[in-house]
């Protein structure tokens, strides 16, 4: 194939069927650019599939382009990157590989989750490291206003070679190789850091270094800054010391580029990790140096506080516990392979692979990005007749950097030839053909000739009443998803209607169930939106709504709980905070017993704890309190020992309680003597009225006589973990989409199975059916019992295929666990006890 006077040739790396994309069929590149892996390994830079990863999501996005500049197509277009990064990432046979960093927890908004895993390959030459800033600039997607550019960056590397670390702040400096060991850094204030690069400039120059001289090589400099509150006062002193000042939007990585390129002298500010990695990848490679210092939350974004180096420790208590997950640990209590915070790291801290790749696929043309002769790369296209994307790819894995036209071939070539084949009759033939054109219209943003195909259709002869409804239904649908991007959401209740009349004319039709969709993401995205507003009340009433399209979704309970208890949990985290720092940021012996009492004395003195929704709102905060940070197969292993205990409070004889206190909890004769007392003073009462004497395990905090210490006997219980180590490896995740981003990469480990890495396709079936246990238990908790039903047999399942597909000590721990899940399901639900 030849275009634009250049021969393209059909990329074979690139398989359709592979990542479920019935619309994208071929890719075709530029045949100097071919990449071909000359053997076994990784060889990241020899790899076309890494230009996919980020084209495809480049050119999904031509769906979500926009007028109207709303805020839900912002959500959905990062929804649809995922979703495609994790079936493409799945699909290498090739790699094993771990997210690393990504830009998404510290917004709250969807992203791939750090530590999640990709790929089947086994060894240690086959391991990689991921890195993923989102979209820059994500804005102009849904406004064609908005200044600056788009593109969406992902960096690679093998296995340690990218720094693995939480997504939170910074703050860094970026300078090009004309200033290299000017001896710039975060430590140092702007000026200091503008007077040594002019110093060293001047040096090079050989001028006389005198403060004339210096300030007037500072006029010449270009500086630029993150246009945010946190950063007027660096903002006015780049103007009162006679910088050039370029403010920017959210470009905090492509002009890293410019750096390189020398057009731009410095870059400095807070901003994310994710961003600094992916531009220390690029520093690596096209020369400069980078500084990054990692920053507290709170004090990143506050100009007052981040200006005084002092505050720079002052991490909460959970930042604490995040960062040591990552071998960042408070200065001065590093053990072997750990760094303290306060380090500055360098580019090459940050990214210090020998096989890294940045690629970045450009969305909307950015000034940041250009060819050689100065010309801007250009956005995604499509040719609206043909069907051909066009997603121009930015990729640097050598010296240099390369901008790579990449042609994606689509199905609307396909179909409408076959449509012209037929000779465009007007039968039910000819409409069908036409609606197959139309569904691939939409799913590239052509609305407008998506609705001319569906009336083409629908003017189609001899089609029953049913069809001409379902083509109605699906014009309606394509007018929805058009004003959703391109008129003004004054009204959201406007458009949750427009889709519920949709969904009732399509009724269980494909449609329909698009449309249901629809409405869930939308009143979903408005509660996130009100919650962020802090208009909490409004945030709970759309979550509940969105409860009504999704039931069983843990995350959408936990986002409820969450609203419910902020109060709550703010006092205890604040509480936490203020003791860590009169400990001087050490945890006391008796540190988790701290924890528990301040989780229930915080729980028990809030009067307004019955209002909360769910079934046991004690449990519910216990876990994201005293529990946060804990390992999953801990969670598990406490979560479950306490559901017994919980029964045997309300059922146990006196005798049998008392045994069971002594045996498993190691209770004294005294504390089982307070707590019998208490049960006791209670039974009559409750048992006259076919109560529950206790509602949840913590109300043991009630008891007269339990110490402190006697309820970390009861409520921090000493267990024994069942998972054999594969939990320790691959983390149960808390939220329902990352159970389902687990399935995935089960199914493409069983396809691909091999001797080679049976192990690794048993740990991760036995992580997936443990993450089922878990989402069941919380949901019983909130009081979802379906909910709770439905992922317990999905648990049970899972272990069951584990007893049929492999051998050894693994199946075996399945049919005991198997066993737990039935004992568990019949204290759970008495009524159906004997069928457990």
């Amino acid at each position: 194939m030849i275009k634009y006077g250049v021969v393209f040739v059909k990329d074979t790396s690139f398989d359709s069927e592979r990542i479920d994309d019935p619309y994208i069929i071929e890719a075709y590149i530029p045949e100097e650019y071919n990449l071909k892996p000359t053997g076994d390994g990784l060889q990241l830079a020899n790899r076309n599939e890494l230009r996919h990863a980020v084209g495809i999501v480049a050119a999904r996005s031509l769906k979500y382009f926009g007028t109207n500049g709303e805020g839900f197509n912002i959500s959905r277009t990062r929804s649809m990157a995922v979703w495609w990064l994790r079936h493409i990432y799945n699909s290498f046979n090739w790699w094993k590989a771990y997210v690393v960093n990504a830009e998404g927890e510290r917004k709250e908004m969807p992203m791939l989750y750090i530590g999640e895993k990709f790929g089947t390959a086994t060894g240690s030459e086959n391991e990689a490291d991921i890195v993923l800033s989102a979209f820059e600039n994500d804005r102009c997607i849904v406004n064609q206003a908005s200044g600056g550019g788009t593109i969406f960056a992902v960096g690679y590397s093998e296995r340690g070679g990218l720094f693995n670390s939480p997504d939170m702040y910074g703050v860094k400096t970026i300078v090009g190789s004309k200033y290299k060991g000017a001896g710039v850094n975060v430590l140092r204030g702007i000026t200091k850091n503008l007077t040594l690069m002019a110093e060293n400039t001047l040096k090079g120059k050989n001028k006389e270094i005198d403060p004339q001289n210096v300030r007037d090589e500072i006029k010449k400099m270009k500086v630029i800054i993150l246009d945010r509150p946190r950063h007027e006062k660096l903002i006015r002193t780049v103007k009162e010391l006679g910088a050039q000042l370029i403010l920017v939007k959210d470009d905090d990585l492509t002009p890293t580029l410019a750096v390189t390129r020398g057009e731009v002298d410095l870059i400095i500010g807070v901003g994310g990790i994710p961003e600094a990695m992916l531009s220390a990848i690029i520093i690596e490679k096209l020369g400069g140096e980078l500084s990054l210092r990692i920053l507290p939350s709170g004090i990143a974004q506050d100009e007052k506080l981040s200006g005084m180096i002092n505050n720079w420790n002052l991490f909460r208590k959970n930042e604490v516990d995040i960062l040591k997950n990552f071998k960042v640990v408070r200065p001065g209590t590093e053990k072997e392979g750990e760094r303290p915070w306060d380090t500055v790291w360098t580019s090459k801290d940050l990214a210090r692979g020998k096989d890294m790749v940045f690629t970045a696929g450009v969305i909307k043309k950015t000034p940041w990005i250009r060819f050689p002769d100065g010309k801007e790369a250009p956005g995604v296209e499509i040719d609206p007749e043909t069907g051909e994307i066009i997603v121009h790819v930015v990729r640097i894995a050598g010296n240099t950097m390369e901008i790579v036209p990449v042609i994606y071939r689509t199905v609307i070539d396909r179909y409408a030839g076959q449509y012209k084949d037929y000779g465009e009759i007007n039968d039910k033939t000819g409409a069908g053909m036409l609606v197959q054109l139309e569904k691939a219209y939409t799913e590239f943003g052509m609305c407008q000739k998506a609705k001319e195909c569906l009336q083409k259709a629908m003017m189609c002869e001899r089609l029953s009443e049913d069809l001409l409804q379902k083509y109605n239904s699906i014009y309606k649908y394509v007018e929805g998803l058009y004003a959703l991007t391109h008129e003004p959401v004054q009204v959201p209740e406007a458009v949750i209607k427009h889709f519920e009349e949709v969904s009732r004319l399509a009724r269980e039709d494909d449609v329909g169930i698009r449309s249901m969709r629809m409405i869930k993401r939308y009143y979903e995205y408005l509660g996130d939106k009100h919650y962020h507003e802090q208009q909490f009340e409004k945030a709970i009433a759309y979550y509940k709504e969105t409860l009504k399209y999704s039931p069983h979704e843990l995350k959408l309970h936990r986002k409820i709980n969450s609203t419910q208890m902020r109060d709550i949990l703010e006092a205890y985290f604040r509480r936490v905070d203020k003791r860590y720092q009169e400990l001087n940021y050490k945890e006391s012996e008796d540190w988790e017993q701290f924890k528990l009492g301040t989780a229930l004395e915080v729980f028990y003195n809030y009067e307004g704890r019955l209002n909360f929704s769910s079934r046991d709102p004690w449990l519910i905060f216990f876990r994201r309190t005293v529990l946060h940070g804990k390992k999953p197969s801990y969670k598990l292993a406490i979560l479950t020992k306490l559901l017994r205990l919980y029964k045997k409070l309300n059922q146990a004889s006196n005798y049998k309680l008392s045994q069971f206190l002594n045996k498993e909890f190691g209770m004294s004769g005294e504390e089982i003597d307070a707590i019998l007392t208490f049960r006791n003073s209670k039974s009559d009462f409750h048992y006259a009225r076919g109560n529950k004497i206790f509602h949840s395990v913590g109300e043991l905090y009630l008891v007269m006589g339990l110490s402190r210490e006697s309820l970390s006997k009861l409520l921090l219980p000493k267990v024994i973990l069942e998972s054999q180590n594969e939990l320790e490896d691959a983390d149960i995740p808390l939220s329902i989409s990352l159970v389902e981003a687990m399935e995935q990469r089960y199914k493409n480990i069983l396809e691909e199975l091999r001797e080679g890495y049976k192990k690794e396709a048993q740990e991760h079936s036995y992580a997936v059916a443990e993450a089922y246990h878990y989402v069941g238990l919380a949901l019983y908790d909130i009081g979802d019992d379906e909910g709770a039903k439905i992922y317990y047999d999905e648990a049970i399942k899972k272990f069951g295929e584990i007893i049929e597909k492999f051998k050894g000590i693994t199946p075996v721990n399945a049919q005991y666990r198997i066993g737990n899940l039935y004992e568990e399901l019949a204290m759970l639900y008495e009524k159906e006890q004997t069928n457990y």
